[in-house]
This record gives structure tokens, sequence and C-alpha cells, in this order.
């Protein structure tokens, strides 16, 4: 049950981060603070991982997170939606959300580099943009989708191998 209640938390942010490019901190503070009230009377996360796996995965998730930040390559949601995956999940899925968001959005710019060259050769796409409006890389869907690949699928990563 834990399970589906995660992924439908990171289907709404993925929608979110999508369609509007922000992550309400309902979503996000809302689900670091219910992850925090949970290991304190639990004595584990939601996911069902020690409290030391919660706290290693929020030092991680800000090592991790406070770089981009600082450089403006992340916004403060993306920050705070890996400080919610820690408390919920713990460190092995903070290490495995963030590895397959990075994979994917890498994946994905490649494909686009790419494919607007050809879509620029054949005059489907001009060649100079008509505004230089900066966009944003929804990361913290991508963060959402990759935590819901690892919590769906963990043998596929070998998660429960891992001697943290």
């Amino acid at each position: 049950m834990s399970i589906l209640i995660i992924s439908v938390w990171a289907g709404i942010i993925s929608f979110y981060d999508f369609t509007q490019r922000r992550i309400p901190n309902a979503l996000s503070l809302g689900a670091l603070l219910f992850g925090l009230g949970y290991v304190v009377i639990a004595g584990q996360t939601y996911y069902g991982q020690p409290v030391s796996s919660a706290l290693w995965g929020l030092a991680v998730a800000f090592l991790l997170t406070i770089p981009g930040y600082a450089s403006h390559s992340l916004g403060g949601g993306d920050v705070k939606l890996l400080a919610a995956i820690a408390v919920l999940c713990g460190f092995k899925v903070v290490v495995a959300s963030f590895v397959l968001a990075s994979l994917g959005v890498l994946s994905v710019l490649m494909a686009w580099w790419y494919f607007s060259h050809q879509l620029i050769a054949l005059g489907w796409m001009p060649l100079v943009p008509r505004e230089r409006k900066r966009r944003y890389i929804p990361f913290g869907a991508a963060l959402a989708l990759g935590m819901c690949v690892a919590v769906l699928f963990p043998e596929l990563w070998g998660m429960q191998s891992w001697q943290i």
C-alpha cells in the first residue's frame, strides 16, 4: 500500500513539474514533514528502511542538490523533493532516484539535440529561436519518476544487496 501511495504522489509531482515547471510546497514540504513525523513515530521510514537510512539519505540529498541550487541549475522544489524522498524512502532510493533522473534527463537532452538539428535541416524548426526565454528542465519530475522506478523495481538495481 505504501508503494502505491508513494507512486501516486510521484505522479502528481511529475504532472505539476511538467506542466507548470514548479513543485508546490504542499507536495514537497508536506511529504517531508509527513516523512519526518513517520520516522519519529514508527522508528523507520515509510518505505520500511531504518532511521539511519533516512538520515544518510538527507545528507546525500543535500550534498547532491545544494550545489545545483546555488548555481541556479536546480530549483528549491527539487531540493525539497529529494529531501522528502530521503525521509520517505531512505538512502538507497535517494541514490537510485538521482542516478536514474540524471541519466533520463541526459538522454532526453541528447535526443533533443540530435533531433533539433534534423528538424532545422528539414526546415520544420527555425534556426534562431524567436525569444531568448530561459527554459527549465523539470528535474523534479525526473526525480519522482526515478523514485517510482527504484521503489517499484528494486531488484533491477540490486538494492537488497547494498550494505548500507
